[in-house]
Order: C-alpha cells, then structure tokens, then sequence
C-alpha cells in the first residue's frame, strides 16, 4: 500500500526527530564514556572543551555545569589556556541566561589570562563578548571602547568574520547614541567588508542596520529596499531568525506609507516564523503591529485581539525576566587587578546601582502593564460605543423604511380610492348625464333644430369629460398593472404618454416573465412613470430607451434620454419628482443613482433585489 504525501512527510518527519533525540543522547553517552577512558587530565579538558564549544547554544544547562568542571580541572592541571576558554564560554553562557554581572565576572578572568600569554585572537573575543554585555546596560561609551579594541585585533590578525562583526557593532552603538552619520558610516563599511570576505550574515545584518537607519530618517522607500535585499541574503542562508526581523522590519515601512494589507502580510509570515523559534520579544513587536494596522484601518475588533496577544506575551516575557538583574562589574574587575586578595569583595556602589536599575525596570514593567490596561478598556469603551452606534443606525434605519412604507402604501391606498371614485362615481354619473341629454334631444321636435344643436354640443363635452376622467382613473391606478402585470402596464404607460409629443421611444426587457409581489410592481411603475414625466417636462429630448430587466437576484430598469440635462446637484436636493423617486426606492430596498448619459441627456439607473424582500 503506497503512503499518502502528507502522512509519509509526517513519518519521515517523526523518524528525523528520533534521529536527532537519539544521536544527541548517543554524543551525550558517548562523551560520558570517553571522559571514563581518558588516560590523562589534559585529553578531558580537550574532550570537555570541545563538547562545550559545539552544544553550549542548545544544551546551556549541561554546559554549564560541564564548564564547572572544565574550570576546576584546568585549575588543578595548571593549563591557563583552557581555563581561558572555559572562563570566555562561561561567560556567553550567562549572558544568555541574562546573568550579566557573573558574565562580565567570567570574561574579566578569562581576559586577565589572555593579556598575560598575549593570546590575541581571545582577546578580541573577550573585548567583543564585554562590549556586547555594556550595550545590553546601556553603558555605550564602554561598549563602544570595547568594541574598538577587538576590531583593532581583528585586523592586526586578518580575523575576518571578526572584522566584520566589529564594525558592525560599533555602527550599533552610534546608531544608540543618535550619531546616525557614524553608524551609517560603519554600516556602510560592514557591508563592503561582509562581501570582500563572502560573510553573508554580515551583509544581512548591515542591511537592516541601514534600512533601520533610513526609516528613523524618514526615507521608507530606501529603508524597504535594505530590508528587502536583507531579507533576501536571510531566505539564502536560512536564518529564520533574520528573516523575522526583516519581515517585521518591511511592515514598519508599510505601515507608514501603505497599503495597510501589505504590512499585515508581512506580519502574518513573521508572526509564524516567530512562533515557530519561539521568539517571545519578536511576537511582542510582532502582534503590536498588528493591533496598530487594524486600528488605523478602523478594524478595531480584529485590533483588539491582537492587542491582547501583545499584553499576554508582554506579561510572559516579563515574569520570565524580572528576577534577572542587570549589574555592572567594572570595580569587581579593577579590584582583581590591584589585588587578587580582595577578588571576592563586592563594591557597594555597584550594588546600589543595580538595585536601583532593577527597581526602575520593575517600575516600568508595572507602569507598562497599567498602561497596558489604560489600552485595552479604551479598546472595549470604543467597541461599546461603535456597537452602541450601529444599533442606533439600524434602529433609525428600519424606522425611516417603515415611515417611507407607511406614507407609499397610504398613498396608493388613495389613489386606488380616488380613481375607483372617479370611474364608479363620477364617471358613471357623466355617462349617465350624456345619455339623459341624448334622450332629450331625441325626443325634442324638428321645430327645435337650435336647441338640439347646443345639446348635442355639450353631450359631446360631457363625452370628452368621461374618457379624460377615465384615463385620470387608469392613471393613478392602472387596471392594467393588476391583471396583467409590469411589462404590459408600462408599455401601455409609454404608448399613451407619447403618442400626443414628437418624442419617438425604444421599450425593452427580458426576465421578467413571472410576476412580482405587488408592491414591487407597483412601485416600479411609479418609478417609471415620474421618470418619464421628468422627461416630457424638462428635458427637451427627443428620444428615450427604457430597459427592464433581471439580473441574477436583482432587476434593473435603465431610463435614458437625449436631452439636455440638468444640475444634478441642485435637481437631487429641491426636485420633487426626483424626491418621491428616492423614497419609492427606499421602501423596495433598492439604489436610485442618476448621472450624465454616455452620449448625451440623462441616465436614470434603478437596481432593486426580487428575491430578498
């Protein structure tokens, strides 16, 4: 039986992770054994040594404790260079864990061993390591003083990841100070240096120094082109964790001069990235970001949800942090070289100042969170009140459409009263006025030829009167309309309205074989028929197309003259006929719009849904 694609990626998937479990636990056995058989001190502290240099990102724990043992075996065999190094990695390891005073601790030791055998190449390692710790606390001159030594190493060894490195993270630190002119200067030569050398994280990492530098200049086209060429070295190298960055760093660009999609996409691909190397600060940028985006595009439920990922992450990242503290141990490392004796004594100052950095950062933790929260109730304030908003429009809505139905349907209710009264009252009292007249005449003698002639006269006027107040009765309430539908009722409406005027019209339709619910016809015949009044009134035209038709659930009638048009502003604001148009319109739910005809004159446009009412 042959595997489906998913399941076998599934399974080789699952056999690469047992791979990788059980050849890291055959490399732990394996180095417990080897320490076993070692015949002499110096091969394990090579063994120990080498184990930690390649495990101590993934296993920090296990190497530490392996250093612990590296430290004291070195100690007792005398063997300063491999003490060196277990101080140097001892270091990286605690300023990972964010244990910055053991860590300056550890690399002030190792440096103090490097200085007395001139180990150079160390000693630009320490100097970089130290530098990198300053900066995390903030203390720039120092890390910039560091950094400059270990590039000065660098290049008197021809070290040339080093070098590169360097020159990035003094441009680093000038872009802290605001020194924006220097940073981009060793940014600039960072880069050069990185594709001299062919260090293709270099050139990634210099790239989004630069675009970060451009977008805090304000120039965002020139900063996504850094960010863009960035990331593009970082899907080459496979760095997950640049790629990140540059993707969040290409939204920022987005967001500022749009569109607002684009930046989300970006973030969207960064959110899964981080979430995948776990990255907790990055999905702190990252869901800030999006909470930002949807709020400046108005969607401020979908920002709320993001905001509240931010918060959940924020508050994690903080519980994780905040028993960490930040110290300074530069009287601890001037004391070790005036004194080895006093090595261990803590200077009080440096205490305090690290209490009181540890109290500031709680401080703005907590004013972080409170303001946090400050955010998140406006948040629910204004969702409340949009809501609040909306349902008040709804709420309106139905009560103008109930307001516009119930004026419509007393409407035709009146015409329909009116024009029975005129064809059953009315009406029948003319003809029977007419017949009464036409018996007097009849019966009247030859000898009264003047006065049949008068009678006969007004019978005729009478007659006239009864077929005007017959078509007045079919016109405020077709007949027609009622037993035969729209289409017949509307081409008997245009036949009568122009066959008295020099006004030649085209009527076609299609789809509209069924009948409609009453109101809908009723109401497009009045729709129709106010149109074509306009038409005979204002417009001067000499031709007029109406159409009528279906179009999927919804009807469309076109009405389209050549005449001379009008003011559509003035028209739509004080034109009556228009007016009653728009509310006939209203209460069948449909969309009145009126523009300029493509050739010339007007085009009345009425698109009404038939299947949704």
């Amino acid at each position: 039986m042959q595997l489906s694609k998913p399941l076998f990626i599934v399974i080789i998937f699952l056999l690469q992770l047992n791979c990788t479990l059980l050849m890291a636990q055959i490399e732990t056995d394996s180095l417990d054994l080897k320490l076993g058989a070692a015949k002499n001190d110096s091969l394990r502290e090579r063994l120990l040594l080498d184990f930690i240099e390649f495990h101590y990102r993934n296993e920090p724990e296990r190497c530490e404790r392996l250093t612990e043992q590296l430290i004291e075996l070195s100690k007792d065999n005398g063997d300063s260079s491999n003490l060196a190094y277990a101080y140097s990695f001892a270091g990286v390891i605690n300023k990972n864990k964010g244990e910055y005073s053991k860590a300056l601790e550890f690399h002030f030791k190792s440096e103090q061993i490097n200085l007395k055998s001139e180990n150079k190449k160390a000693l630009a390692t320490n100097y970089n390591d130290i530098g990198i710790i300053y900066k995390t606390l903030g203390e720039y001159d120092k890390a910039l003083d560091y950094y400059k030594k270990s590039n000065a190493i660098a290049i008197d060894l021809g070290y040339k990841r080093a070098i590169v490195m360097t020159y990035n993270n003094i441009g680093t630190i000038y872009e802290a100070k605001s020194d924006y002119d220097n940073a981009v200067k060793y940014f600039e030569l960072t880069y050069a240096k990185a594709i001299e050398f062919d260090v293709l994280q270099g050139q990634a990492i210099a790239l989004s120094n630069l675009g970060e530098i451009s977008g805090t200049k304000g120039d965002d086209n020139l900063a996504r082109s850094y960010f863009k060429k960035a990331l593009i070295i970082d899907h080459n190298t496979k760095d997950k964790f640049g790629q990140t960055i540059s993707m969040m760093n290409i939204a920022g660009t987005f967001f500022k001069m749009g569109p607002p999609d684009s930046a989300l996409f970006y973030l969207a691909k960064a959110e899964s990235n981080a979430k995948e190397l776990n990255a907790k600060q990055q999905l702190i940028s990252i869901y800030n970001g999006i909470s930002d985006t949807y709020e400046k595009t108005g969607d401020y439920h979908n920002a709320l949800k993001a905001r509240a990922l931010f918060a959940r992450y924020q508050d994690s990242l903080y519980n994780e942090t905040k028993a960490k503290q930040l110290v300074d141990a530069e009287t601890k490392y001037a004391a070790l070289k005036k004194d080895r004796e006093i090595e261990n004594l803590r200077n009080e100052q440096v205490i305090a100042e690290v209490k009181q950095k540890q109290y500031q950062s709680e401080r703005i933790a907590w004013i972080s969170l409170f303001v946090m929260g400050i955010i998140t109730l406006y948040f629910l304030y204004k969702r409340h009140r949009l809501k609040q908003t909306e349902e008040f429009s709804k709420k309106l809505l139905l009560q103008k459409e109930s307001y516009l139905k119930a004026i419509v349907e007393t409407q035709e209710e009146e015409r329909k009263r009116i024009a029975k009264d005129l064809h059953d009252g009315v009406g029948q009292s003319l003809s029977g006025i007419k017949l009464a007249m036409v018996s007097i005449v009849s019966s009247m003698p030859a000898t009264y030829s003047n006065e049949k002639h008068k009678l006969t006269e007004l019978s005729q006027i009478v007659d006239n009167t009864c077929i005007e107040v017959r078509s007045i009765s079919h016109q405020m309430m077709p007949r027609l309309l009622q037993e035969d539908g729209l289409i017949p009722s509307i081409a008997d409406m245009l036949d009568k309205s122009f066959k008295l005027s020099n006004i030649e019209y085209n009527f076609e339709h299609y789809g509209m074989e069924r009948r409609l619910k009453e109101n809908i016809e009723i109401g497009v015949y009045r729709i129709c028929q106010e149109l074509i009044n306009n038409i005979i009134k204002h417009s001067g035209a000499t031709n007029v197309n109406v159409q009528l038709f279906r179009n999927g659930k919804i009807m469309v009638l076109l009405v389209e003259d050549n005449g001379k048009g009008f003011e559509f502003q003035n028209k739509k604001e004080n034109g009556i006929g228009l007016l009653n148009i728009s509310s006939r319109v209203e209460t069948i739910h449909g969309e009145f719009n009126l523009e300029p005809s493509p050739h010339s004159g007007t085009l009345a446009t009425i698109r009404i849904p038939i299947d949704t009412i």
